[in-house]
């Protein structure tokens, strides 16, 4: 097989220079899934078996219910007692967010745990308090177990107990899960349990418990209220009696007796008394200023001639009647006129009685004013009078005084003790109200019913995300037994360490058609004679190019096969490799040239021989009685037949070097299998005599260090190293590395090229 230039190294592309992202995309997912392909085994029994334990623990694990209640802050008041709000002893929860998480965390609370526990009486429940007394295997690994045990023993029983109901509300809160209902005011419980009917009936159980401590918080709150007011109206009342008595006696010693209410404003009978008499004083001056107005004005129209104008004398009932009868004397005096000259008797008896009327009327008209300047006369005696007494009672008002202001005072006191009194008892009566009518803030929108499906493990989603879980770990552990692996899969990455062009890569035949019951090595080198136009042999044929091309002025003729460590392959190369020249027509020879641990008479089932190698070289046999033929082709083996311990004397000796000048002479082909290089310096000792060497790295097996070191080895031995061979390979995957996905189907495609 002629050497080739990978593609790629390992499952790490190479990206060609401007190469567009999304091909470099494409070709990682074709590298991931071909390394799932060349190692398909191994993807299917790691996916596989982490997908079958997935399930053996989904189905061994108990399952577990979950039951879940609804409960919601009521953001509505009832105003049957209190119409406004700031009234109320506690008023109603707000709906804001903070508001709802205080609720939670009110869910969440151990006291209200505890009073679940100990209503349902959870602590004998096995599966809670079997809980108590379990310790994992990481809590015996901490010392901190061990220093609670040993507190736990200095606690008193009380102690104890309150210890072990501490641990029991702990394992509860484990199993319960709070949470609020998006953006609204309802939060959401939910209880995990073993038993569909338990975590139905806890969360019921959680859910009463919070409403009903929402109503005692309001009765608790209420009744504090009451107890307080209560102790304090005994203090009230009694610093009402005392500021009303206060004030009683002051107003008794300083003569303040009648009090009377005006206006909301406390005054005295003497400061009424004072406002009624200016009030008539100012009625009386302006009664007496009337009447001197109208005395005045009579006086006026009667001394100028007209006393008709005066609203008195036309009102006087005498005067219009005295006026009346004399209209008719005038009206009599004017009809007897015609009748009767002047100077009659009857004429004369009118004019006389006209005159008495007259002077009647004038009399009467005088009478009105003597009655108006009486009026006169009584309003300034009135007036007057009601001076003196108004002067009195402002004398009696000054000495009042100042005792008003202090009266003033102990009344406002009294009034705000009694005010404050009043308020007590209203409030009280109203507290104690609310006592009867409590209506909690929250309320249960949804009682928990009894699962029918459980919630841990979920079977559907464990089984979809198993299965794609389980691919992932294939990928995962095949990828990592591709960065895991320090050997060589690719002829670049061969040459990349060792500096050594690589010849040929040969094809691992572990499983060829033509295995028996012999050794597999046997069975690969035979592969040179079974199968003469099969991959393998195609394989040795470009071996055998290399070799010749790697020093074209000079044919090599002795060849050295050999490798960093054992079983990389090299003696069943070195084998093929001399099988090959053989079946090509040379005349071809191979010398065992591992003498610790010979192998060439086992690979080719010799039968038993008198001498061997070591024998030729310590003398004691000729070289054709140590020859033997290859019982498959012309082939002319020289094995050791057993292993010596003085190894490097017998190569180092100058019979090693006669025999293979004399080889080299009577062959074409001479080719030596020598011992690994890094266990033991033979191989050293062997590159002295060389015309080339050929380095065996076994394909994903050889270490790279090992591979330098020992490339380094022989350099310094000044070896005449020829090339590499990349042995024991697998075909398929070796292409995938080598060539990548294009170079897989292409060489899919010509491997009916080789012989089937």
């Amino acid at each position: 097989m002629n050497v080739q230039t990978p593609l790629h190294d390992d499952l790490l592309p190479i990206e060609p220079v401007g190469a567009e992202p999304q091909k470099d995309l494409q070709f990682a997912l074709i590298d991931l899934l071909q390394a799932a392909r060349s190692r398909m085994g191994v993807f299917l029994r790691s996916g596989a078996g982490l997908f079958v334990a997935i399930m053996i623990v989904t189905f061994l694990t108990p399952p577990v219910y979950t039951g879940t209640a609804r409960v919601m802050v009521d953001t509505r008041q009832n105003n049957t007692l209190s119409p406004q709000n700031d009234q109320q002893v506690l008023s109603g929860l707000p709906s804001d967010q903070p508001t709802i998480l205080d609720q939670v965390q009110i869910l969440t609370s151990r006291q209200l745990a505890g009073r679940v526990v100990d209503k349902l009486r959870l602590d004998l429940d096995p599966e809670f308090a079997g809980q108590l007394g379990k310790t994992s295997l990481l809590g015996y690994l901490n010392p901190l177990h061990y220093l609670r045990a040993s507190i736990d023993e200095q606690l008193s029983p009380d102690e104890r107990r309150q210890l072990l109901r501490d641990k029991m509300i702990d394992a509860f809160e484990k199993h319960l899960s709070v949470s609020q209902v998006q953006l609204s005011t309802a939060i959401q419980l939910e209880f995990d349990s073993h038993d569909p009917a338990k975590s139905a009936r806890v969360a019921n159980a959680i859910a009463d418990a919070y409403v009903e401590d929402e109503l005692n918080a309001k009765l608790e709150a209420t009744q504090k209220a009451t107890e307080w007011i209560s102790s304090r109206l005994g203090k009230l009342a009694q610093d009402a009696r005392l500021a009303e008595g206060a004030l009683e006696k002051y107003k008794t010693d300083h003569h303040i007796t009648d009090v009377a209410q005006q206006g909301g404003t406390s005054v005295s009978v003497l400061d009424q008394q004072i406002g009624a008499a200016t009030t008539q004083l100012m009625q009386a001056q302006v009664d007496r200023a009337q009447a001197e107005a109208t005395l005045g004005r009579v006086r006026s129209l009667v001394n100028s001639g007209h006393a008709a104008d005066v609203s008195q004398v036309v009102s006087s009932p005498l005067i219009t009647q005295l006026r009346q009868q004399q209209a008719e004397l005038v009206q009599k005096q004017a009809e007897m006129a015609s009748r009767y000259g002047p100077n009659h008797p009857k004429m004369l008896d009118l004019i006389a009685e006209q005159r008495d009327l007259q002077t009647k009327i004038e009399e009467e008209i005088q009478h009105v004013v003597g009655t108006a300047a009486n009026d006169v006369a009584v309003a300034s005696a009135r007036a007057s009078a009601l001076e003196e007494s108004l002067r009195q009672l402002e004398g009696r008002s000054g000495v009042q005084g100042q005792a008003r202001v202090e009266e003033r005072e102990l009344e406002a006191s009294a009034s705000s003790s009694r005010a404050l009194y009043d308020s007590f008892v209203a409030r009280i009566k109203q507290t104690e109200q609310e006592q009867t009518l409590q209506i909690p803030d929250a309320r249960v929108i949804s009682r928990a019913a009894i699962p029918t499906s459980q919630s841990y493990p979920p079977l559907t989603l464990v089984f979809l995300s198993g299965v794609p879980a389980s691919l992932i770990f294939g990928f995962l552990v095949v990828m990592a037994l591709e960065r895991l692996d320090h050997g060589f899969r690719t002829a670049a990455r061969v040459e990349e360490v060792t500096g050594l062009p690589v010849l040929a890569t040969l094809p691992d035949m572990s499983g060829s058609a033509v295995a028996g019951p012999r050794d597999r090595k046997s069975v690969v080198a035979d592969e040179i004679v079974d199968r003469p136009t099969g991959t393998y042999a195609e394989a040795i044929r470009g071996l055998q190019m290399g070799l010749r091309l790697s020093n074209v002025d000079r044919t090599p003729r002795i060849i050295v096969v050999t490798s960093a460590v054992p079983a990389e392959g090299k003696t069943t190369t070195a084998l093929s490799l001399a099988r090959h020249a053989a079946v090509s027509g040379k005349k071809a020879v191979l010398v065992d040239g591992d003498l610790r641990r010979p192998s060439i008479r086992n690979m080719t089932e010799l039968p038993e021989t008198q001498f061997d190698l070591i024998d030729l070289l310590q003398g004691t046999c000729s070289l054709e009685s140590a020859l033997i033929s290859d019982p498959r082709t012309s082939l002319a083996l020289l094995p050791a037949v057993r292993g010596v311990r003085n190894a490097p004397d017998l190569l180092e000796s100058q019979a090693m070097r006669n025999l293979l000048r004399t080889l080299s002479q009577t062959y074409e082909v001479v080719i030596v299998d020598s011992a690994p290089i890094l266990p033991v310096n033979d191989t050293r000792i062997l590159a002295q005599l060389a015309d080339a060497m050929l380095f065996v790295v076994r394909w994903e097996k050889t270490p790279r260090g090992a591979a330098h070191d020992a490339v380094k080895a022989l350099r310094e031995s000044q070896a005449p190293l020829a090339g590499a061979v990349l042995s024991m390979t697998d075909p398929k995957r070796f292409h995938y590395y080598s060539f990548g996905y294009a170079g897989y189907a292409y060489a899919s495609a010509y491997a009916k090229y080789y012989e089937a």
